[in-house]
């Protein structure tokens, strides 16, 4: 059976992507013919891909082949280009949340921090937002955790303590418990490297502009707004969004319960758990050593490979993490030609004049914010992050923003504008239509947190900055 394609998703694509090749004789003089035409093909593949005729691997791989067919790339580079550290560093995480989930450790952390802090409503809430920091750190996916883990415990947990979406009882505790979830998984996606794939997809684009950014980095510049918000947000939706429940003291005893039915750790367990932390002290002190963020991925995976705590047939049933792979290997060689053609140095320097005069502070406050806002009308994360991450680097460091802190704020922009819309990723689509939530409250609530995560995450993030020397 022939796959139906969307060919009119096509449409727009092939409207600025053929229209851009056509304005060649008008471009502008510093930019030579082939790194318009690699601007061109770029500009149609990022907009295929929010349009999605096709899924972003295949959208990608069709404009990496007309790149070669046009003599901008030789087969040579491409093939060289799916080597590519950043991705596969992505991929590799992506093998280990899969460790996490089916060695089932993810969820005895989880039933252990209810159990030990879930007496009072708010203290729950805590106890299952340090539950997500902790699967953060080795889980990049925001689905994994929310879908994989989170969602089905919390749900459990409140339909126990008779709060149902069907009897009208969802407010009890499991609205509350739900969407403190969502937000949570926003803050933990950004305040580690390893939180969300997009965060790598960000730095790698940031590499192909010249700036490193290492794991370490990353969370010290993210560690006091992240931690911030993570204290913040729980107790704010408590009094804006409150459950009508405020004590829980059977939730102990409904993870006491869970915890005897699975039994004793496994040897699998134990094995997933030396892993993770041997993992974390690699990312802290990796690089003194020089063992960099993707080789520690690689070792990670190849023990619980060698340990039998995952197979091969586990690697390919991951199927997110080589349609990753594969698209984002593209992007950023396409990226990093456009780099070595002049383009980006062009576009920098263009409309970084253009905000001649501003001092590069309010600059980076107007992006941070634009960046922000504009994932209204951005359905994914790595798609928005594909489409304009890039260029607004190249604006803030045309305007003079010190090239770490750009690369690194706009990054973590990249998590937190995740509180905007029910569609904004993975996490939003589900929780939103469990029924937990209505759609007044979702965007009600998440336009609220939203002012309160540009509060933290740009006015403390500055700030924070400052102190430790970034600028």
């Amino acid at each position: 059976m022939i796959t139906k394609i969307n060919w009119k998703a096509m449409l727009l694509p092939l409207i600025f992507g053929v229209g851009l090749w056509l304005l060649t004789p008008f471009k502008p003089t510093d930019i030579n013919t082939a790194a318009w035409h690699l601007f061109a093909i770029f500009v149609a593949t990022i907009v295929a891909c929010i349009t999605k005729p096709l899924p972003m691997m295949a959208t990608t791989l069709i404009g990496i082949t007309i790149a070669t067919l046009t003599g901008i790339f030789t087969m040579d580079e491409v093939t060289a280009g799916f080597g590519n550290s950043t991705a596969w560093m992505v991929a590799m995480c992506m093998f280990m949340a899969a460790g996490f989930i089916k060695s089932g450790l993810g969820k005895r952390i989880a039933y252990l921090f209810v159990k030990l802090f879930g007496k009072r409503t708010l203290g729950l809430a805590y106890a299952l937002s340090a539950v997500d920091t902790v699967l953060a750190i080795g889980i990049p996916s925001n689905n994994a955790r929310v879908n994989g883990i989170m969602y089905p415990i919390i749900d459990n947990l409140a339909k126990e303590m008779g709060s149902d979406p069907k009897n009208g009882t969802q407010r009890k505790i499991g609205s509350f418990l739900i969407f403190n979830e969502y937000e949570v998984n926003n803050i933990t996606s950004g305040l580690f490297l390893t939180g969300l794939a997009g965060n790598m997809v960000a730095l790698g684009l940031a590499k192909t502009q010249g700036i490193t950014i290492s794991w370490l980095q990353w969370f010290a510049a993210a560690s006091v707004p992240g931690i911030l918000s993570l204290l913040v947000v729980p107790y704010l939706l408590y009094k804006i969004y409150p459950p009508e429940v405020k004590a829980t003291p059977n939730a102990g005893v409904w993870a006491d319960a869970r915890l005897k039915e699975i039994g004793a750790m496994t040897l699998s367990e134990k094995i997933m758990l030396a892993t993770f932390v041997l993992a974390i002290g690699l990312w802290l002190v990796g690089t003194k050593i020089g063992i960099d963020a993707t080789e520690v991925s690689f070792i990670a995976v190849v023990i619980l490979l060698l340990t039998g705590v995952l197979t091969t047939k586990d690697l390919l049933h991951e199927s997110f993490a080589w349609n990753i792979l594969v698209w984002l290997s593209v992007i950023m060689l396409m990226s990093q030609k456009l780099m070595t053609l002049g383009f980006f140095p062009w576009f920098s320097k263009t409309l970084g004049s253009l905000l001649n005069g501003l001092n590069w502070i309010p600059v980076l406050i107007i992006l941070f914010l634009a960046y922000f806002y504009l994932h209204y009308m951005f359905p994914s994360v790595s798609t928005q992050i594909s489409a304009l991450y890039a260029g607004f680097l190249s604006v803030a460091i045309g305007a003079g923003v010190p090239h770490a802190l750009a690369a690194l704020m706009l990054a973590f922009c990249g998590s937190i504008y995740l509180s905007t819309t029910p569609y904004s990723a993975g996490p939003a689509a589900l929780l939103s239509g469990t029924g937990y939530i209505s759609n007044r409250d979702w965007w009600r609530l998440s336009a609220i947190v939203g002012v309160v995560f540009n509060v933290i995450w740009l006015g403390g993030g500055l700030l924070w900055t400052k102190v430790i020397g970034m600028w």
